[in-house]
């Protein structure tokens, strides 16, 4: 199935004047290698793959070459690699001579562009190695976003509906599209589970095999103890949305410290990081999500019952509905971006509750926009006051508040516009033609 973030990712192969090298990150089952074996059997151009954690045989040849004229006489020779050819590695982490190439791959290749993949590509980069900026673009792959969900299922029609930025959703639409929301929720983006739940069978059992399977192998690279891992899990997914503390987590706060980095380097943990206004303010705690919705699920403390978005009406249930809903809704907005994230969130101070869920950078516009995140179902003043808050101090027009509610537009008596996005609307490109429709 193709993936919303090809095109992208065609676009950079397919541009003569793109020289620099292609590195993919991601958590592992997102579908990376998928997506660029895919890309490159729709191109029509020759190429060249490796998988470097199954094929020693390649990975000891590389390793052993002594620079990088070595190494491409090495793919010229054995290999046949010929100009206007594209070099595909994955895993590319588990080759510690790469790194030192990048550079040359992009100013000393120019009849070849090089796709780099890997789940920990924060290990690719030694401390001690020099990362050659402006010699490569970086795109990060999640598991499937919704639309991507709803395309699996065979709603072609209802996924191509999200894209075209609707102003209005027929009411039926919109509840169908809610209930299936509910569903992707539960269900999470990873390609094999989704697979599975349109064949009802038991997606549960895919996610916790692929957790099992991540544990085992961040255990063997990064030799923590896995009873550390899980729990950081569990902690991650029962406290999104809000400041995550490391003495939440069952370690000393060094190891506990050590973990999380580790875990954001494979992409399993994402790390908002919060600003003020004003420059000097500092000491705001970040706020951590998880990789999948799924995993979520699968994560929170079993004693805590399902939850829904139109089901669940109990307030004290609807609390950690808004952390899962946060989660969501940052997967859609980072979704295609670099892998140094393009998200923020926004604090006035640290003695006030004045806060933005989520500032998302736009260059088209040429400003962050403001996003608050609320998992209700009709939409009251209270939702979006902080946003109307951020714009008086920010002098700017229009704020995005994401919410489970039907398509609206809100304009305050100061002239502030809040646009109502439906959750199954909020992606980044969707909210940007939102933003940009109300601008002068």
């Amino acid at each position: 199935m193709k993936r919303d973030i090809q095109p992208k990712l065609m676009s950079l192969l397919s541009d003569p004047g793109k020289k620099e090298v292609i590195i993919i990150e991601g958590a592992r089952q997102v579908g990376k290698s998928y997506l660029v074996d895919d890309t490159l059997n729709r191109l029509d151009v020759p190429y060249l793959a490796f998988d470097l954690e199954k094929n020693s045989k390649i990975r000891r040849q590389i390793n052993r070459t002594e620079d990088f004229e070595d190494f491409r006489t090495l793919l010229n020779d054995q290999y046949n690699l010929q100009n206007g050819s594209i070099l595909f590695l994955d895993e590319a982490q588990e080759c510690r001579k790469l790194a030192m190439y990048v550079k040359s791959m992009k100013e000393d290749w120019p009849g070849v562009r090089v796709i780099l993949t890997g789940s920990s590509m924060n290990r690719f980069f030694s401390e001690d190695e020099r990362i050659p900026v402006g010699r490569y673009t970086s795109l990060r792959v999640f598991s499937f976003n919704f639309s991507e969900f709803v395309r699996c299922l065979g709603k072609d029609d209802l996924a191509d509906f999200i894209h075209e930025a609707p102003g209005r959703v027929p009411a039926s639409r919109h509840e169908l599209l809610l209930k299936l929301y509910d569903d992707y929720l539960k269900v999470g983006g990873y390609p094999e589970a989704v697979k599975a739940f349109a064949n009802n069978e038991n997606s549960f059992e895919i996610v916790d095999d692929i957790l099992a399977a991540l544990e085992e192998d961040f255990f063997r690279k990064e030799e923590y103890e896995p009873f550390i891992f899980d729990n950081v899990l569990t902690v991650t997914a029962n406290f999104l949305g809000t400041p995550s503390k490391l003495s939440h987590i069952d370690s000393t706060k060094y190891f506990a410290k050590k973990i999380i980095e580790a875990m954001k380097g494979w992409h399993i943990i994402l790390e908002v990081q919060p600003y003020g206004l004003d420059p000097f303010t500092t000491g705001f705690l970040p706020k951590r999500y998880l990789h999948d919705v799924g995993v979520i699920n699968r994560k929170r403390s079993l004693a805590a019952p399902s939850i829904s978005m139109i089901n669940t009406l109990d307030q004290r249930l609807r609390t950690p509905l808004g952390g899962l809903f946060e989660n969501a809704a940052l997967l859609s907005l980072l979704e295609g971006g670099a892998a140094s994230g393009t998200v923020s969130t926004w604090k006035k101070g640290k003695s006030t509750d004045i806060e933005v869920d989520f500032l998302m950078d736009s260059a088209a516009l040429n400003c962050k926009i403001p996003i608050e995140c609320k998992a209700a179902l009709k939409i009251r003043k209270k939702h979006y006051k902080n946003l109307v808050h951020y714009l008086e101090l920010t002098r700017q027009i229009a704020g995005v508040l994401v919410s489970a509610a039907p398509m609206d537009k809100i304009t305050t008596e100061t002239g502030k516009i809040i646009l109502n996005v439906p959750i199954y609307l909020a992606t980044s490109a969707n909210i940007e033609n939102y933003v940009k429709s109300e601008l002068p």
